[in-house]
């Protein structure tokens, strides 16, 4: 019974927390502010009806107002319960043990410092090195993405002249260098494959791992997704980041619960204003 009372604001300040540290370590984005924003609004929402009743409105203002709370909380808890569906299934992808052996390492693609990896790229490369070196006999690397309008090369030949400087021979490293987005990457490096059908293994950072083994699936991909270590700091705002592009993605699913529930608070609103 107190969990949800002690949980709600736990989360709304560690939130906030987190989103004061992203402000100082990171650049000031929409993308990173996400935990931020998430925070003050599950801090400020509880508010939102009391400070409606104490308005001095007539009675068809705060009908509406009331219904647009209704509405808006109602959404809220559709969205929280599907980001704790998201959570709890990409937390028990990570805890799937085993795998199946692979000839193939793709390493997706992040943004560079003008020609240079920086940290977040490097935890995925060395993952990448790691994954492909478990294998026997040592698999090949596929760096994947390619160049940025703030780049001056692209990612994927960046990523490969990494390797290259980490002891990887050349002739394990195949650079696709035109992917765009994750789905690119994916699509793209799958063409370099000797066989499409092949099994691989593709490296990301942990919070991107649940979005792109979808995507993998979507693309009927045998793959085996695997995380690299992301800075604690970082995971909460680029979770709930892959949690939005999620939604994003399947919103045709989404649409008919959003309708309907909009339909009803609206069909409600009509019949206060009746009576």
């Amino acid at each position: 019974i107190l969990l949800p009372v002690i949980g709600y604001p736990v989360l709304a300040f560690f939130l906030i927390a987190n989103g004061v540290v992203m402000m100082r370590r990171e650049s000031r984005s929409l993308g990173n502010l996400l935990s931020l924003l998430t925070g003050l609004g599950m801090l400020l929402w509880p508010l939102v009806p009391l400070a409606i009743g104490l308005l001095d409105l007539p009675d068809g203002v705060l009908i509406v107002l009331g219904s647009l709370a209704t509405l808006i909380g109602g959404l809220g808890a559709y969205a929280g319960l599907c980001f704790m569906i998201f959570l709890s299934a990409a937390v028990a992808y990570r805890k799937i043990p085993g795998g199946f052996p692979v000839q193939h390492v793709i390493v997706l693609g992040s943004g560079l410092i003008g020609d240079r990896v920086p940290p977040l790229l490097a935890a995925r490369l060395d993952a990448g090195i790691a994954a492909a070196d478990a294998q026997h006999p040592p698999a090949v690397l596929i760096p994947s993405g390619g160049k940025g309008s703030d780049e001056t090369i692209a990612e994927g030949v960046a990523m490969a002249r990494y390797l290259s400087e980490r002891g990887v021979d050349e002739s394990r490293i195949v650079v696709e260098d035109q992917a765009r987005n994750t789905r690119e990457n994916l699509e793209l490096s799958r063409a370099l494959l000797p066989d499409p059908g092949l099994p691989v293994a593709v490296v990301t950072n942990s919070y991107h791992v649940f979005r792109t083994a979808l995507l993998t699936r979507d693309l009927g991909m045998r793959a085996r997704v695997v995380g690299a270590r992301t800075a604690s700091y970082f995971v909460p705002s680029a979770f709930i980041r892959e949690f939005v592009a999620v939604m994003r993605e399947n919103w045709r699913f989404h649409l008919p619960v959003v309708a309907l529930w909009s339909v009803l608070v609206v069909a409600f609103t009509a019949t206060a204003f009746v009576a």
